[in-house]
């Protein structure tokens, strides 16, 4: 995926693409279908511009949850039984970077700080079913990493299970280049309230 063909995918879906400044980023999150495998098989694109050169950064992440002790164990929210999903779309300023050791997961993340939609699926299988839904809700559904230290396995060989319960991210070698390029992105003067956009493979 280059520069032009993601902000060409963004903007054919009526959503916005941040083209102004030096790493101005976009953070793209790409579901590529609706197995929960429980591994990190989508995929995570933030077009940016760097020397006004259009670059993008691609890693592997999740934007579903896992399933042991997630999907196959869903828990009542707001009297509807089911795991989170977040709904396709493009949710404008809605995380915050924290680049800090002493917040959630004891590393830098990205804070939901305003309601995004969601469906819950509650069946306990592993196939996404987009039903249940619930709009503009704040769930502490943020950005984070999702293994722990010096676990250095091949990226296929991660499972997400209760890493993620609704949240998006990857494990530490991939999450590590999120955080240094969005920590450079504050550095050149860009706000730490990011937009996260949600596609389908199909969307691209």
């Amino acid at each position: 995926m280059d520069y032009k063909s993601l902000e060409n995918s963004i903007v054919k879906n009526d959503m916005k693409f941040f083209d102004k400044g030096e790493y101005n980023l976009n953070f793209a999150w790409i579901r590529n279908d609706l197995k929960a495998d429980n591994h990190f098989a989508d995929d995570l694109y933030i077009g940016y511009r760097e020397n006004n050169v259009g670059k993008v950064l691609n890693v592997k992440c999740t934007t579903i949850p896992g399933t042991k002790k997630s999907l196959f164990n869903p828990i009542v929210v707001d009297g509807i039984k089911g795991t989170a999903v977040i709904k396709k779309g493009q949710y404008r300023g809605c995380w915050q970077f924290l680049d800090v050791y002493n917040e959630f997961t004891n590393y830098p993340y990205f804070r939901q700080i305003k309601p995004i939609s969601y469906y819950r699926d509650g069946n306990g299988d592993d196939i996404i079913d987009l039903v249940q839904e619930q709009q503009n809700k704040l769930y502490n559904t943020h950005w984070h990493v999702m293994s722990n230290a010096g676990d250095k396995r091949k990226i296929e060989e991660f499972e997400v299970n209760n890493w993620s319960l609704g949240c998006m991210g990857c494990p530490r070698s991939e999450w590590d280049k999120v955080v240094e390029l969005t920590r450079k992105a504050i550095q050149a003067g860009q706000s730490n309230i990011f937009t996260g956009t949600i596609l389908d493979r199909s969307d691209l």
